[in-house]
């Protein structure tokens, strides 16, 4: 058991990594609006890729929905919808207040619903129990690491605005405002996972390993996912005219480094799902966590080196280490529960 759980929470810790770079070659992309690249992104990531690795891991596939029952494919779909929604913010939140503080704000504060309800909805009585009382805790610190994050990043804004000629970006506070509402919808994906357990039981009754069980449920909740992330970049490239820069200038590179980033997140989240079936019945409730708080680091440690906090020092850099350093901790006890 113990050797599972070690292998679990290293899985979770690799996933966090690979989803924590999907977005770092945006930042090398020439000559493209952010729609001229969420649209080749998202189609990969989002509704070719889960299907290309469900169908290929996954035997039988169709049956085993089948077996599941209706009501457990529409809920599953409709959890990845949302959270597909949660995707378009994330991204426009990236444009407006960089890698790293995207990321703390929207994955540190997805941290305490995306771990607190499935705990509520599998196993209720254990919530203030001596074992449940440690999840809700260090949920309550990422929170407060998050808050801690946000502030650094509103400090930050304002020295880089004075340094250069003290006007403000006024999109800043939409910018934070879209990473919250991010964060918040950015957990159904996981209660999607939970809703779908139906779906990985029939499959590991059909001898499907446990690594490979979870695939037929997030195959279907992220393309169900790919519908709000495709309609946006669609209806975003037809307004502002920009199917034109597809056939020009640096095109194939760019498409290129979509293609990595796809690669990236549906190595990420191949990892993640089968790391919660190795962390047991409780895998999402401490796997998400450890998951999320992977993904923070890494961003981060990208924004650093990509200069988003370029010519700041001082408060700032304190607060935000601060904020990270408590994510870190959280992490560390979520991990022994």
């Amino acid at each position: 058991m113990q050797s599972h759980t070690l292998a679990g929470i290293s899985l979770v810790i690799l996933a966090g990594v690979s989803s924590g770079t999907v977005l770092l070659p945006m930042k090398y992309v020439r000559d493209w609006k952010f729609q001229n690249i969420w649209l080749p992104y998202c189609f990969l990531a989002y509704f070719l890729f889960p299907w290309v690795m469900g169908l290929a891991t996954v035997p039988h596939i169709w049956s085993i929905y089948a077996a599941a029952g209706f009501p457990t494919l529409l809920w599953t779909a409709i959890f990845g919808f949302g959270w597909g929604i949660s995707v378009v913010l994330y991204g426009l939140g990236y444009t407006i207040v960089g890698l790293s503080l995207t990321s703390a704000i929207i994955l540190g504060s997805s941290v305490a619903i995306g771990s607190l309800v499935p705990l509520l909805v599998l196993d209720r009585h254990r919530l203030f129990s001596a074992s449940g009382l440690p999840i809700v805790g260090a949920d309550l610190l990422m929170l407060a690491g998050v808050l801690l994050c946000a502030r650094a990043g509103g400090m930050r804004e304002k020295a880089q605005a004075s340094a250069v000629n003290g006007v403000r970006n006024p999109h800043f506070r939409r910018g934070i405002i879209m990473c919250f509402a991010a964060g918040i919808l950015s957990t159904l994906f996981n209660i999607a996972l939970v809703s779908g357990r139906p779906i990985t039981q029939h499959a590991l009754a059909h001898g499907i390993d446990p690594l490979r069980a979870s695939n037929a449920v997030w195959s279907l909740a992220i393309s169900a996912g790919s519908l709000p992330n495709l309609l946006w970049a669609v209806m975003k490239l037809k307004r502002t005219h920009a199917w034109g820069v597809y056939r020009v200038g640096a095109s194939k590179r760019n498409f290129i480094l979509c293609v990595v980033m796809a690669v990236l997140w549906i190595g990420g989240t191949v990892l993640y799902g089968g790391a919660t079936n190795l962390l047991g019945r409780l895998g999402a409730v401490v796997g998400w966590p450890i998951y999320m708080s992977g993904m923070i680091l890494t961003n981060n440690f990208w924004g650093w080196i990509t200069d988003e906090w370029k010519g700041v020092r001082g408060s700032p850099v304190t607060v935000m280490f601060a904020g990270i350093f408590i994510q870190l901790a959280s992490m560390v006890l979520l991990s022994q529960v």
